[in-house]
Formats: structure tokens, C-alpha cells, sequence
């Protein structure tokens, strides 16, 4: 496996082939599962074959995307053949998840623009902030220049 801050993020979109619904994701590493910690959690997922975290998505050392089983009870399957190491993933390729549980076929699949940066939770309102200020600022400067303006128009 490649270093994880040096890989190159993938996008890929994989479509539920028992209830059409399409789920999109990027990043390093994409896990599968029932889990709100997965960035794929397939709907109707059966939970006596799904595990909370069934499947992860990730850079291989090859520098493509590759599908590994994350320790799950009932396994991972890649094109009906289980999954005991990270195996390539292709477009058209179908990932099950346990036997009898949901099948995502490989519809999209690419490298990302760039990784998603991790922040914390108050970055968002600090950058708010600033953004408030900075116009807070401009339309003070924008009235002073016209202030100005005005006395020199005189």
C-alpha cells in the first residue's frame, strides 16, 4: 500500500444492483458498511450479513483503487470470488457483501482533483468570521473613500 498522505484520492460511483440507488465517494480510503462511519452505506442492507464496516476502498500499491474485506463476519466477494487481500477494482467489477447481501457494481471510477482535508469542527465558523470582518471592513473603507470623495468634490 502506498503512504496515505502521498496518495492520489479516487472517486468512484457504485450502483446498489438490487435497488438502483447510486452512492458516490472519494478519498484515500472509502469503507462499506451499515456504519454512519462509512462513506458508503448501502440502504436495506441486511444486518446479520453486513457488518458495521464490511468492506474498505483504497489506494493499492500499485497506485490504483483496490477492495479489501475489513474483517467482516460473512466476507466480501469481487466478481463472485471472495476477497482475502486487496484486489484490484475495475469498472463493471461487482463488490458483494457477504453472501445473499447487497452487490455494487463499479459504475465510476477515477482519481480525485485532490484529498479531502480533515477540519475541525470550528474551522467553518472561524472562516465565517472572517469573512464577515473582511466585508465589514470593505464597506468601511468604501464609505470613508466616499466621505473623502464628497469633501474634495466641494
Amino acid at each position: 500500500m502506498t503512504d496515505r498522505l502521498g496518495a492520489r484520492a479516487y472517486g468512484i460511483t457504485l450502483l446498489d444492483a438490487g435497488t438502483g440507488r447510486h452512492y458516490s465517494a472519494r478519498g484515500v480510503r472509502i469503507r462499506i458498511g451499515r456504519g454512519h462511519e462509512c462513506e458508503v452505506q448501502p440502504v436495506d442492507a441486511p444486518e446479520s450479513v453486513v457488518s458495521r464496516i464490511h468492506a474498505e476502498l483504497m489506494v493499492g500499491s500499485s497506485g490504483g483503487l483496490a477492495v479489501r474485506d475489513a474483517g467482516s463476519k460473512h466476507g466480501t466477494f469481487l466478481n463472485d470470488e471472495p476477497v482475502t487481500t486487496a484486489v484490484p477494482v475495475r469498472l463493471g467489477d461487482r463488490i458483494t457483501l457477504g453472501r445473499g447481501g447487497p452487490t455494487l457494481i463499479v459504475e465510476g471510477l477515477g482519481t480525485a482533483p485532490e484529498i479531502p482535508v480533515a477540519r475541525r469542527p470550528g474551522d467553518a465558523r472561524r472562516l465565517g468570521r472572517l469573512v464577515g470582518v473582511l466585508l465589514v471592513l470593505v464597506l468601511l473603507l468604501a464609505g470613508v473613500g466616499y466621505g473623502v470623495y464628497r469633501l474634495l468634490a466641494k
